[in-house]
């Protein structure tokens, strides 16, 4: 109701499978047009399924390590990746079926990267990165990858500019029209990042362009915060071979290229030959900061009343959890 929405259709669980039922339903039952219909699967959010087949072919991510642990998670990552491109298929089957393909945008995207150690709750690209494809008539057909740095705040623009309406001037994101036409090549020079929440408190704000990124801590953390971790095998496989990452301080500064420090491996704040460019990319940082009235500014943020937090030395976000 607070969102807008007409009616709101309720399966028995988020998963795609109880869901895209109630999808396909609603296509084949002719909706009225115009319509905005949007569907949220929990996959590919951990627990994911027990997978204990073979691993031999199984690729890891270049950020992770290529261990058996490891490659048994994304295993088990696969099976529910696997699942939502099958539920994908079906609903742009529906779509074609009942006659809506050449008037209809589809946009398929996610809210954050994958549930592994140095992604999902960091600033780090793996963290941030995320799907956004579309599909749809006119410039939205055809079967291309455009290579640029676009953010999610940037749909809206870009769907009001295709419907012929107005763009507030306050909204930060922008219109991704003029790539999709072939009209540019970029239409950001910086994107900025922050993360204050997530199971517990871990305050950090980052500015990336094309070459640089830079991460600004705001509180004493390790480099990956334990209960902001998703359990898993990965997780366990650190904290037996690499249990620094839990521990050591976070530097208040990191520094990266991205052009040879792809991975985001090597700190330059701290080297000579890089305090241009870290000036540089605190000073953007801390005007976006200002020019967004980021409370950061004011110091540390109070967790909202009625909220549940978990402490910042638990393991797992359902432990040591303090309500306010």
């Amino acid at each position: 109701g607070k969102l807008g929405y007409r009616h709101v259709h309720r399966a028995k669980t988020h998963s795609c499978l109880d869901l895209t039922p109630l999808v396909l339903d609603f296509l084949r039952g002719r909706p009225r047009e115009p319509f905005f219909a949007m569907v949220g699967f929990t996959e590919t959010h951990r627990p994911f399924p027990d997978y204990d087949g073979p691993i031999d072919d199984v690729k890891v991510p270049p950020f992770l390590p290529d261990v058996p642990e490891v490659r048994r998670d994304v295993a088990a990552l696969n099976i529910l990746v696997e699942r939502v491109d099958d539920t994908v298929g079906r609903i742009l089957a529906a779509l074609s079926e009942a006659g809506l393909s050449e008037r209809t945008l589809f946009i398929f995207t996610t809210d954050h990267g994958i549930a592994f150690p140095g992604a999902k709750a960091t600033l780090f690209d793996p963290g941030l990165e995320v799907a956004l494809i579309m599909r749809g008539p006119g410039a939205f057909s055809g079967g291309r990858r455009i290579e640029a740095m676009v953010s999610n705040m940037d749909i809206m623009p870009t769907l009001l500019e295709w419907l012929g309406l107005p763009v507030p001037s306050d909204v930060q994101g922008k219109s991704l029209l003029p790539l999709i036409r072939g009209a540019g090549t970029k239409v950001h020079d910086a994107l900025f990042f922050e993360l204050t929440f997530h199971a517990a408190y871990d305050p950090m704000r980052a500015v990336r362009t094309e070459e640089f990124k830079y991460i600004r801590s705001f509180d004493g953390r390790p480099l990956w915060l334990p209960p902001n971790v998703d359990p898993g095998l990965t997780k366990e496989w650190f904290r037996r071979n690499r249990p620094e990452v839990y521990k050591e301080p976070r530097p208040p500064e990191m520094l990266f290229d991205l052009r040879d420090d792809p991975l985001e491996r090597t700190n330059l704040a701290g080297d000579p030959r890089y305090a241009e460019v870290l000036s540089e990319m605190r000073s953007t940082l801390e005007r976006w900061m200002r020019e967004t009235k980021d409370p950061l500014l004011r110091g540390h943020v109070p967790p909202p009343k009625g909220s549940r937090v978990t402490s910042q030395d638990a393991w797992e976000p359902d432990e040591k959890v303090v309500e306010y």
